[in-house]
């Protein structure tokens, strides 16, 4: 771990097994909220201030240094006094008695919050970043990963489907296949839409194995690396919030990224399973 980012509270202690702790130096309130006379007279517990979600794995760690050097590292989550969750990481030493049972457990601790918030952002970047397919609807031009699509074609004759959603075109054979097409303008309640020359089907992969559909686009652009740190995930006011995860700017404007799996639900596509993908439309 990189230690240059981590801020070192040098907070010493000497606490129990179950928790407890006989010291903590005066930086411990900075770090938790908690005063040391509060650790020190039982009434706050460092066990009690731990996450839950993280507490076995740390026990687990204890129990490792009792049966090697007497020593452990453990990263873990505390909660503040005011709720703030911070990350730690511990190095401590056991010290046993003569008959080999924990007397006391010394160290030090320091608080990684910001070290992990880094990882976490890089970790974001490389989910989000990629190639992605542009295309655009109307005037808008969206992008989708170019590992979800496995082909372009140019429009052809739709047979419509019965009581289907009104996004829904109907579908098309594509070499033997059956395959349902939307129209996503219409689902995304895209206005001012005109037919054109250069329209044409994505035909990507649905959620969950379920096979493949086709996305009409009215235009494909071309295909571009996106950086994950190009890519804006704050979305949750934007009017597509439930159908997109980013978005990221060109010298072209704005490119809405789409998260397909949210896009194209099978179950909405075609609600009772009329038709299977091997079934031939002649």
């Amino acid at each position: 771990m990189d230690l240059s980012r981590i801020k070192i509270f040098n907070v010493r202690y000497e606490g129990y097994a179950d928790g407890s702790v006989k010291f903590f130096s005066d930086l411990i309130e900075e770090l938790t909220g908690h005063s040391k006379e509060e650790f020190s007279e039982g009434k706050v517990t460092w066990t009690g201030i731990m996450h839950p979600g993280d507490l076995a794995a740390a026990k687990e760690a204890v129990k490792a240094g009792l049966k090697g050097d007497k020593t452990y590292e453990r990263d873990y989550r505390i909660i503040t006094k005011n709720g703030e969750i911070k990350w730690i990481l511990e190095l401590s030493q056991i010290i046993c008695d003569e008959n080999g049972k924990i007397k006391t457990i010394s160290g030090i601790l320091l608080d990684t919050t910001y070290q992990k918030k880094l990882e976490e952002e890089e970790a974001r970047h490389k989910r989000l970043e990629g190639k992605y397919l542009n295309f655009l609807l109307t005037n808008e031009e969206f992008g989708l990963r170019v590992d979800k699509i496995k082909e372009i074609i140019q429009m052809v004759e739709i047979t419509a489907i019965p009581d289907s959603q009104e996004y829904v075109k109907g579908v098309i054979n594509l070499r033997g296949k059956v395959i349902p097409v939307v129209d996503l303008g219409l689902k995304l309640g895209l206005s001012n839409r005109e037919t054109n020359d250069h329209r044409c089907i994505i035909v990507t992969e649905m959620p969950g194995n379920k096979g493949l559909a086709g996305i009409i686009a009215d235009s494909v652009l071309d295909i571009s690396f996106v950086p994950g740190r190009e890519i804006d995930d704050a979305v949750q006011d934007h009017l597509h919030a439930d159908y997109i995860f980013g978005m990221a700017k060109t010298d072209r404007g704005v490119r809405i990224l789409l998260d397909i799996d949210r896009t194209l639900v099978p179950e909405e596509i075609i609600p009772r399973g009329e038709f299977s993908q091997e079934t031939r439309v002649e």
